[in-house]
């Protein structure tokens, strides 16, 4: 454990716990705290302009939001300092997609993130969404 205010060994340490977290939860590429949250926030803001891909996709993006769970859920990563900025972050990012989202109240055990559907969405995915869960939502190009 670094030492109180050894500021440079305490960020390695986190980052190196951090990304020791992330790929237990089974990410290969997602290992610091900059490129997780950078992973939700495009995913935020594609959904804030009508996601234009296909359900697929949509699904593997929003996985991000799993691993991100996992995280803050870490035991191993609760008395870093430097998860004041990445739970401030997230909760933003949240805030935003939250805004979005058409609930579904699928009465699951799932995510908040997955019990619902952006209200926009590209052609494609908006097709998927009607068939999948029988949801109009606005069709943006």
């Amino acid at each position: 454990m670094a030492v109180a205010g050894s500021g440079m060994s305490d960020t390695r340490e986190f980052l190196a716990e951090f990304g020791a977290v992330a790929q237990s939860a089974g990410s290969r590429r997602l290992v610091t705290p900059t490129v997780v949250i950078g992973s939700w926030r495009l995913f935020v803001e594609l959904c804030e302009e009508g996601y234009g891909d296909n359900i697929e996709e949509f699904d593997h993006d929003l996985s991000v939001r799993r691993l991100i769970d996992r995280i803050l859920q870490s035991p191993m990563l609760q008395g870093f300092e430097q998860m004041d900025w990445v739970r401030a972050e997230i909760e933003a990012l949240d805030a935003r997609y939250r805004a979005l989202l058409i609930d579904l109240d699928r009465g699951d055990e799932r995510g908040w993130w997955e019990r619902g559907i952006p209200r926009l969405a590209g052609p494609e995915l908006a097709g998927d969404f009607a068939e999948r869960y029988g949801v109009g939502v606005e069709v943006v190009d």
